[in-house]
């Protein structure tokens, strides 16, 4: 191996002077998408944009770039359609396949495919900072995360149209458990204005944050018109259970009739008062989260400047486009604001979406940045902008037909482009842009070759499940109760939790001491005493409500051990949990993990992801963990493959087809031949392996044992010099970038 090792440069640069190629078995007819549009309907919209992309290239001069070839094009069908490389059979599948119609049934066969729906996902969760953390706080503990991200993929599954998607988020309110969409809500919780800011951003590709402050420096929107559009969401909060509190509060006041209010309130202060609302309190805890909407009036700020309003003052919720005529006949402000938002007739949301797809597909939008259009923003093709905007709307914001189209573009078939994109210069669409792979495609592509049926393999959600169950139980009851019920039940829990408030506070001082005294060992056993303490009464308030034997841990946060023994799971016997599609993992993923080391988005700012290399990047790539997965795993696809075949020669040929999903040029099939001849005609030096004490027999037969193990196939499925071969085109950047 050392010679192999040391030519490695060269093969690198051989790999690299080729060009990338890559493609689905089409053995069987492709699947219908969506029957919104028939394959010739789709084919004459994809030529009408072809015809206003080459009206473009005549005025603007620019040459279209050639046709790619079917290995080029069945790699990137399976990179920008469903989110990663395709396997060695979908490769090989295309490529052998002599349909005239391939290209568009290989599209179709991934937008109905889980593959796409996966890859839609990190799309959605880029867009809207979907945050579904394995451990969380906050108004994470009941799951709204979880359920957030669940119902975003149940959204595209059953391909939800884009308007649709949106009014339900706007409009979202309730339980996460029983409406998963107002996590779009509980995202920005205590933050309405913030929310709003992001809602104009991400649906009407306005920037107006500047605006919360001051009238923007850069655009037209003033302060007054940043908080009229604010008034519309205002009322809505992430807090529940306020009702049920104060049902609460009045049961308890009710039983002073005819006693002065000052004693009353005395009675709620005194100590007996506290642990009752704190058992109130913790009745609630579990309900305590979700969106609800209240009848709150937003007020400009009390150092508001300018001349129109006075600080402090009542606003009243106004559009920023058009006329309210529609939202003030709507009782419900948010309902009216919904509506508004995504109607046909706003001059920014069918422009948006359509030019956010866009630049899905092509790498680039018709506008630039995408979420920040002005009025005095120029596309780079105004006739093409136009045109996807009446097309958005002609399909109703079906966004699969929509994408459907744009894959039929002949510009998408095109070489992609490797000049540099000049931010404020326009880009007129000869071929795609050359991109590298996002850190999901990358983590997704990985996987694809490490573990069988990637797009079939979900998270075992049991836990969650259950913790949502016992949830919307605990809900139903605990809404049943009425005041003076639940002020009986909130007694009980105040004489029950009377001595173990007392052992909390003991525990607490003596961590205060400990802290002191730096004696970390005391720390942290008495944090955890306090924790399984503070656990066991929460769930003692639930069994309250909700009986003896009640499991009240679920409700803040804790849930049973999965019990999911599906027969399914066998298909991945002795692989990781962890190799799960990048969609179905904690999103986003913990720091220093894969995806965020190659630029996930930390889902704090809107499309906040990377595709910036650097240094850690590269070091991972060449000996980072997952390889482990790849290389040496017996079960793996890829070693599957290779384990069929017996001349180097095919092994070389299925390595390619399996990374590049391309085959080897001449040229490099002699270097990787002459290489693997090289790697086994050496001889490694052993004996420094062996201790000097030994006899020479037992020398002899260790030496025969290294040499056997070093020139027969590893336990792995691949000889050394095939696991070389397969770990440099990994490092190639053909592998990394979309091509």
């Amino acid at each position: 191996m050392k010679i192999f090792n040391a030519r490695m440069g060269s093969f690198f640069v051989a790999l690299l002077s080729c060009a990338a190629n890559a493609h689905v078995p089409l053995d069987a007819k492709a699947p219908e998408v969506n029957e919104v549009r028939t394959l010739r309907e789709v084919l004459k919209d994809a030529k009408a944009i072809d015809a206003i992309l080459a009206k473009g290239y005549a005025t603007n001069k620019v040459n279209p770039l050639p046709l790619t070839d079917d290995a080029t094009f069945v790699r990137r069908a399976h990179l920008q359609v469903g989110g990663r490389i395709p396997t060695y059979q979908e490769t090989i599948g295309f490529l052998e396949s002599n349909d005239p119609q391939k290209h568009s049934s290989l599209v179709d066969r991934i937008l109905n495919s889980q593959a796409y729906d996966s890859h839609t996902f990190n799309w959605w969760a880029d867009l809207l900072r979907i945050q579904s953390p394995s451990r969380s706080g906050g108004a994470n503990n009941v799951g709204g995360g979880v359920s957030y991200a669940i119902w975003m993929m149940n959204a595209i599954k059953q391909n939800m149209p884009f308007d649709e998607v949106a009014r339900k988020l706007i409009t979202a309110k309730g339980y996460p458990w029983n409406n998963g969409a107002v996590g779009y809500y509980m995202r920005d919780a205590g933050m309405p204005l913030d929310n709003m800011s992001n809602t104009t951003q991400v649906f009407l590709g306005t920037q107006m944050v500047c605006a919360q402050c001051h009238n923007h420096p850069f655009d037209k929107w003033t302060q007054m018109e940043y908080y009229q559009m604010a008034a519309y969401t205002y009322s809505v909060q992430a807090r529940m259970g306020g009702d049920k509190q104060k049902e609460i509060q009045n049961a308890f006041f009710s039983q002073f009739k005819g006693s002065d209010s000052e004693k009353r309130k005395k009675a709620y202060k005194s100590k007996e008062g506290q642990l009752l609302r704190r058992a109130a309190s913790e009745i609630m805890r579990p309900l305590r989260y979700g969106a609800s909407h209240n009848p709150r009036k937003l007020q400009l700020p009390h150092d508001y400047q300018y001349e129109d309003a006075k600080p402090k003052a009542s606003i009243s919720a106004a559009p920023i486009f058009g006329k309210s005529d529609k939202l003030d006949q709507e009782t419900d402000p948010v309902e009216g604001y919904a509506q508004w938002m995504t109607s046909p007739e706003n001059p920014r949301f069918s422009k948006v979406i359509a030019n956010r797809l866009w630049k899905r597909v092509f790498g680039v939008g018709v506008i630039e940045p995408v979420d920040d259009i002005r009025d005095d923003t120029i596309p780079s093709n105004p006739e093409l902008l136009a045109h996807l905007e009446k097309l958005m709307i002609g399909l109703n914001y079906d966004i699969k037909q929509f994408l459907r189209i744009l894959y039929n573009v002949k510009a998408f078939r095109r070489e992609t482009s490797t000049e540099e994109t000049v931010s404020g210069e326009p880009y007129h669409f000869p071929g795609p842009i050359l991109q590298r792979m996002s850190a999901e495609q990358l983590w997704d592509s990985f996987l694809t070759l490490s573990i069988p049926y990637v797009d079939e393999r979900k998270p075992d959600l049991s836990r969650h499940q259950s913790r949502e169950e016992q949830l919307s139980a605990y809900e139903e009851k605990v809404y049943d109760l009425k005041g003076k019920e639940m002020l009986s039940v909130a007694k009980k829990g105040a004489r029950m939790s009377k001595s173990s408030n007392d052992e909390m506070l003991g525990i607490q001082k003596k961590l205060r001491d400990a802290q002191e005294n730096n004696e970390l060992e005391a720390v942290s056993r008495l944090r955890r005493e306090y924790g399984q303490l503070r656990n066991k009464q929460r769930a003692s308030y639930a069994s309250l409500i909700m009986g003896k034997g009640f499991d009240g841990r679920a409700l803040y946060g804790r849930a049973p051990s999965s019990k999911n023994t599906s027969a399914s799971t066998d298909r991945w016997k002795g692989f990781s949990r962890q190799l799960v599609r990048a969609s179905y993992m904690p999103s986003p993923a913990p720091n220093g993990h894969f995806l965020r080391e190659f630029g996930q988005s930390d889902r704090e700012v809107i499309e906040n992801a990377s595709r910036e290399a650097s240094v850690p990047q590269a070091l991972s790539l060449l000996n980072g963990s997952i390889y482990q997965a790849i290389l040496k795993q017996p079960a793996a696809p890829f070693a599957e493959d290779l384990s069929r075949v017996d001349a180097f020669k095919d092994k070389v040929e299925i390595l390619f087809l399996s990374i590049l999903n391309r085959k080897p040029t001449k040229e490099e099939l002699e270097i990787c031949l002459d290489e693997i001849d090289e790697a086994k005609d050496e001889t490694p030096d052993y004996s420094s392996r062996i201790p000097a004490n030994i006899s020479p027999e037992k020398k002899r037969k260790l030496l025969k044992l290294y040499a056997q193990r070093a020139n027969s196939k590893s336990s792995y499925g691949m000889n050394p010099e095939i696991r070389g071969l397969a770990w440099t085109l990994l490092n190639t950047r053909q592998f990394s970038f979309i091509q």
